[in-house]
């Protein structure tokens, strides 16, 4: 009984799927149409670029690996009932991290790989972490929301990003980026030609554990016990500040580490740009991956291949159906807010029955 449940459960989900999917995909075509452009050749040039070929499908893959942590970093606090658009600062902090750890303390201790990799990482998820620590407490001793203030630390982790980038942090030879992680703080290529590296592992088993975590753990219990309701975790003798903390520590950590693996794993830069435009939206497009999987760690990976294929693919829109760039991102943005809507949906239901009572 319970396995035909989740059948139908399933097939439910994947059916609003392909719903959203075909109605963002019409009103894309109708942007397009209006813009002058054909519908037909501009999406077909977009999933063409992201999924036709091998090589363009590893680029895919590794567009979506940070975006599987990002992804599992708000589905954490999703589970527990809150919003944490700090993703995108975290995942900036975790970049600088990554760096620092990856490229001064590797360097400084001589750190062979591949503990340099795991050195830059534990940097990564450290400042991550750190980060989301004013907003989580922001929340549970004063009650200001979390959307508020993780916006406002969004912003002051982008301008400390960009003052490191530009300035302690700076590469002497190359100014317009930041230093660069040692070699021994990087991730493996696994395919010669491609900008794959073994960094994908490292994201698939994290989004799994993170999967683990909420469904098996004590921890993990609890997070969606407050995430089921505050009155419902207070009479099962829950504390709901230490649930909700630990939720914003475990989702902060996770986007470090989404930041960590632009730097770690994604050649051939291996450090962060001067306009942080190697790191840029993916905190915010995790979120959408997180939603259009309706906030499961696991299913996190494969909507994270579809965006990150989307991405891709958006780099072949303009010079073969003659595209602009901001109409491509225009139309990946109306898909991913197709996609994401049924569990927006959802969350806002529960988060009015919540209200009520």
């Amino acid at each position: 009984m319970s396995l035909r449940i989740g059948a139908l459960h399933a097939a439910r989900r994947l059916s609003e799927a392909s719903l959203a999917l075909a109605v963002g995909l019409a009103i894309s075509s109708i942007l397009i149409l209006a813009y002058g452009y054909d519908p037909a050749k501009a999406l077909y040039w977009l999933f063409y670029g992201g999924f036709g070929t091998q090589t363009v499908f590893l680029d895919s893959l590794a567009y979506a690996t940070p975006l599987m942590l990002t992804g599992a970093a708000f589905a954490v606090c999703a589970s527990a009932g809150m919003f944490n658009i700090g993703v995108e600062g975290q995942a900036y902090m975790g970049a600088v991290g990554g760096v620092v750890f990856g490229g001064l303390l590797v360097r400084y201790l001589q750190v062979p790989g591949p503990l340099g990799v795991l050195v830059a990482l534990a940097g990564s998820a450290t400042l991550g972490a750190l980060w989301a620590v004013g907003p989580a407490l922001l929340k549970v001793l004063r009650g200001i929301h979390e959307v508020i203030s993780s916006i406002m630390f969004n912003w002051m982790a982008f301008y400390m990003a960009m003052y490191l980038v530009r300035g302690p942090i700076v590469n002497p030879a190359r100014p317009e980026m930041s230093i660069s992680v040692e070699p021994s703080a990087r991730f493996s290529v696994i395919f010669r030609g491609s900008v794959l590296t073994e960094a994908i592992y490292f994201a698939v088993l994290a989004s799994v554990l993170t999967y683990l975590v909420l469904k098996l753990t004590k921890l993990g219990f609890e997070i969606r016990l407050v995430g089921a309701g505050l009155d419902v975790a207070r009479y099962a003798g829950i504390s709901t500040k230490k649930a909700m903390v630990s939720a914003y520590l475990l989702s902060g950590a996770l986007a470090g580490l989404g930041g960590g693996l632009i730097v770690t794993g994604r050649p051939p830069v291996w450090s962060i740009y001067g306009t942080l435009g190697n790191i840029t939206n993916v905190g915010f497009d995790g979120i959408g991956v997180s939603l259009i999987a309706a906030n499961n760690p696991v299913a996190v990976v494969f909507s994270s291949v579809l965006i990150g294929g989307l991405w891709n693919g958006s780099r072949f829109m303009e010079p073969y159906a003659r595209v602009s760039s901001e109409l491509s991102r225009a139309v990946i943005g109306l898909i991913v807010i197709a996609l994401s809507t049924p569990e927006v949906l959802r969350l806002v239901r529960r988060l009015v029955m919540r209200w009520k009572t």
